[in-house]
């Protein structure tokens, strides 16, 4: 969901570790962030994306990035070391894709 146009100070993606122990606090922490003129993009898993309830008052932004497990996510990997090989190896060229995409979205609305 892409938040209306203005000044915003920063832009930061929280990207938590894919687990609700990890994603619940940092939905408060990026609505902060937006109450304080920080632009937020919680960046979570295609499969942790997906089991998410949509808050249609959203202020913050979100984005998905694949771990390697978007059909089953931690529970469909073989053993927890090939999830986080997989988060490491997937996810950091993913999550470099989403960078990169976010960068070239804030440099179209500079004037």
């Amino acid at each position: 969901m892409e938040t209306p146009n203005r000044a915003y100070k920063a832009h930061v993606l929280v990207q938590p570790y894919p687990a609700q122990g990890h994603i619940n606090p940092m939905l408060p922490f990026s609505k902060r962030l937006v109450a304080r003129g920080v632009k937020a993009t919680l960046a979570n898993s295609v499969y942790i994306s997906k089991s998410m309830h949509k808050d249609p008052i959203n202020t913050i932004d979100t984005d998905t990035f694949s771990d390697g497990h978007d059909e089953g996510g931690y529970d469909k990997a073989k053993s927890p070391e090939a999830y986080l090989t997989t988060l490491r190896d997937v996810g950091s060229r993913t999550l470099a894709s989403l960078i990169e995409k976010l960068d070239g979205l804030a440099d179209q609305s500079m004037p």
